[in-house]
C-alpha cells in the first residue's frame, strides 16, 4: 500500500531487527504493557510476519517512503474479549514522526483493505491517557464503545462496525 508519504507493506525477515529495537524502546512502547526483551520481541515479530500471510490488513510496518525507514506499524491482530477472539486495529509510531498525521495516514490505508476484505467488527485499545490515538481512532471511523479491563490493563475500547 502507497500513500503520498508513506509505504506500508507486508513485514520481511530483513525488518526483524528494526522492530525488535523498537519493541525494547520504552518511547516506541508507551501505553503498552512495557518493553519487551529480545526473545519476546523476536517472537512478536514472529506473529506479525504469520498474520501478515493470513490476513492482508493484519499489522504491518510503515515506512517513510523519503527516507526508507521503518517509522511504525498498524494494522490489525487478534485479542479475546469478554470471551471471544476479536480483531484489534492499531497503530503505533517512533516519537519523531508523531504528530504529522502519519498515523492516520497509514491507518486509513489499511482501513480501506480491511473494508474490502472484511465484513464485522474491529476494535481499537486505546490507553485513557492517549488523547492522540483517541483522534486517530476517530478520523478512521471509530467510535467510543465503553471502558474495559484487557490484558490487565484499563483501557477505553473503540469500535467500527465494517458492513
Amino acid at each position: 500500500m502507497l500513500t503520498d508519504r508513506l509505504e506500508i507493506r507486508n513485514p520481511v525477515e530483513s525488518d526483524r531487527d528494526r522492530f525488535v529495537e523498537l519493541f525494547g524502546d520504552e518511547e516506541f512502547m508507551v501505553f503498552s504493557g512495557g518493553v519487551l526483551d529480545v526473545d519476546a520481541a523476536d517472537a512478536r515479530f514472529d506473529h506479525m510476519c504469520e498474520l501478515a500471510v493470513e490476513m492482508p490488513f493484519a499489522k504491518r510496518p510503515i515506512v517513510e517512503r523519503s527516507t526508507g525507514t521503518i517509522v511504525g506499524y498498524t494494522g490489525v491482530d487478534r485479542f479475546e474479549f469478554e470471551g471471544a477472539i476479536e480483531l484489534e486495529f492499531g497503530w503505533r509510531l517512533v516519537p519523531s514522526v508523531r504528530g504529522t498525521g502519519y498515523a492516520t495516514e497509514a491507518a486509513g490505508a489499511v482501513m480501506a483493505v480491511l473494508e474490502r476484505e472484511f465484513t464485522g467488527t474491529v476494535f481499537a485499545m486505546i490507553d485513557p491517557r492517549n488523547e492522540p490515538s483517541k483522534a486517530v481512532a476517530r478520523k478512521v471511523g471509530f467510535e467510543f464503545w465503553k471502558l474495559a479491563v484487557v490484558n490487565g490493563f484499563d483501557d477505553e475500547i473503540h469500535r467500527r462496525h465494517v458492513p
